[in-house]
C-alpha cells in the first residue's frame, strides 16, 4: 500500500513540474497601475494537436488574469488602461528516449531503452504600460495532461503575480 501511494505522490509531481520564470524591475513602482485591459492573445498549439477550442483557452487565461490582477486592486477597462495584457499560450507534443541504467532494467528484460510521451504546456503573460514598455512578464512551461489544463492556467498566473504590485522596499540610507 505505502509503495502505491509513493509512486502515486511522486508520479502526481512530475505532471505539474512547473518551470515558472518572472521578470521585472524591482525597483518598478507597481502600486502606481490603476487599470489594465486586454490587448492580444494567441493560442500556439498546432491545430492537429487541440483537445479544447481557441475560445475555451482565451477564456481560462482571461479569467485567471483579470482574477489575479482585480485581487491586487486593479480594475478592468475596455480602453485606456495603465497596463495591457497579452499572452501566447499552447501545447506541444512531445517524447523523451533515453538508457536505463543497469538498476533500471526489469529481471531478464533485455529493453535498455525508455520511452516518454507527454504534453509540454507554455504560457507566457506581459504586462505593457502605456508606452508600451514591458513591465512584467510571467513565462512559464509544464508537462501536463489535457484535462488539468484550467488548473494549471490558474496555478501559473496565480504564482507569478504574487510578488506584483507591492510597494517597493526603501533602501537603507547609510
Amino acid at each position: 500500500m505505502n509503495r502505491v501511494f509513493i509512486f502515486f505522490l511522486f508520479c502526481s509531481g512530475a505532471v505539474f513540474a512547473q518551470d515558472i520564470k518572472v521578470e521585472y524591475d524591482k525597483n518598478h513602482d507597481f502600486t502606481q497601475y490603476k487599470t489594465f485591459r486586454f490587448g492580444e492573445g494567441e493560442v500556439i498549439t498546432p491545430k492537429d494537436q487541440r483537445q479544447v477550442s481557441d475560445q475555451t483557452v482565451h477564456g481560462w487565461v482571461r479569467n485567471a488574469v483579470a482574477k489575479e490582477l482585480e485581487l491586487k486592486g486593479l480594475k478592468q477597462v475596455d480602453s485606456a488602461a495603465d497596463l495591457i495584457v497579452s499572452y501566447a499560450v499552447g501545447t506541444l507534443a512531445r517524447s523523451d528516449a533515453g538508457n536505463l541504467g543497469p538498476m533500471g532494467l526489469t529481471p531478464g528484460s533485455t529493453e535498455r531503452t525508455y520511452m516518454n510521451d507527454y504534453t509540454q504546456g507554455s504560457l507566457i503573460i506581459d504586462l505593457n504600460d502605456r508606452q508600451n514598455l514591458m513591465v512584467w512578464r510571467v513565462n512559464a512551461t509544464t508537462n501536463m495532461t489535457a484535462t488539468e489544463g484550467e488548473l494549471l492556467i490558474q496555478t501559473i498566473v496565480q504564482k507569478g503575480f504574487q510578488k506584483f504590485a507591492k510597494p517597493v522596499k526603501q533602501k537603507k540610507k547609510k
